[in-house]
């Protein structure tokens, strides 16, 4: 199985980029929540939105509760701290300390 790092565009609160994830190109759209000091996710795929607003935290699979949804990645996408800190993503860490894998289907 190949994990890789997502590149993320650490310099904005709102971006958005095309991934190629298990031989399929996705769209990830990023949006930094103020209120509550968290990154959310949202993917989508030819043009149509498959999953609105995941809260990026670090937990083992942030696609696990969305997995009857036709279409979406099938690896494990997750938060990882590289400091071992366990710390979710924020305004000045996100694509530098903490980082966006995923992890492709064998």
């Amino acid at each position: 199985m190949n994990t890789f790092i997502i590149p993320v565009n650490e310099s904005v609160v709102a971006f958005d980029q095309q991934v190629e994830l298990d031989g399929r190109i996705f769209e990830l759209i990023f949006k930094w929540n103020k209120r509550d000091s968290h990154w959310n996710m949202s993917i989508g795929r030819n043009g149509s939105l498959l999953i609105s607003s995941i809260k990026l935290v670090i937990i083992p699979d942030l696609l696990a509760q969305h997995r009857r949804i036709a279409g979406i990645p099938e690896g494990v996408l997750f938060i990882d701290d590289l400091d071992g800190m366990d710390t979710d993503p924020n305004d000045m860490n996100f694509g530098d300390r903490v980082v966006l894998k995923y992890t492709e289907v064998a």
